[in-house]
């Protein structure tokens, strides 16, 4: 979006015009910026819900989105106290399928439970179920890659409307 704002100098008119030009031009950015930030939100919002894993549901139902209009931010929030080890993966699995970007200080097989793995009461299913971890599912990390290779044309878009 090139553009060449010309005026005279000694030309208080002149001048006046092009500050005018130049303010209609940032009104423009102004709101471009914000709907490209909105609908860059909504749109890693629901690729997100595509790649929660859809064990329960409650993952997926514990997604949410909002802009901060004041700030021009948008948030993207996973509220299931599980989510991180769906994200980096657990227990001998999720060592043989880590995250792409690990957590500092992140640890897989923290109690050894090696090959063998281990039993555990699964409250919300009421029965006894036997795991060696989940492999990392990166869906917060796919989500953010995904949006960075949207994010141009999400600008260009809200650029042209604006």
């Amino acid at each position: 979006m090139s553009q060449t704002i010309s005026f005279n100098m000694f030309s208080r008119s002149s001048i006046a015009k092009a500050k005018e030009r130049l303010t209609k031009i940032q009104q423009k950015v102004d709101g471009g910026s914000t709907e490209a930030v909105k609908n860059l939100t909504q749109a890693g919002y629901e690729y997100m819900l595509t790649l929660a894993p859809v064990e329960s549901g409650e993952l997926a139902e514990s997604i949410s989105w909002e802009y901060d209009e004041a700030n021009n931010v948008g948030r993207i929030r996973v509220g299931a106290d599980y989510a991180l080890f769906v994200e980096y993966g657990t227990g001998i699995v999720g060592a043989s399928n880590p995250h792409p970007e690990p957590a500092p200080g992140w640890s897989y097989d923290v109690n050894a439970h090696g090959e063998k793995g281990w039993a555990y009461f699964d409250e919300k299913q009421n029965r006894w179920r036997w795991t060696k971890g989940e492999p990392a599912h990166a869906f917060v990390y796919k989500t953010r890659e995904y949006m960075r290779s949207i994010s141009d044309e999400k600008l260009k878009v809200a650029m042209a409307g604006a």
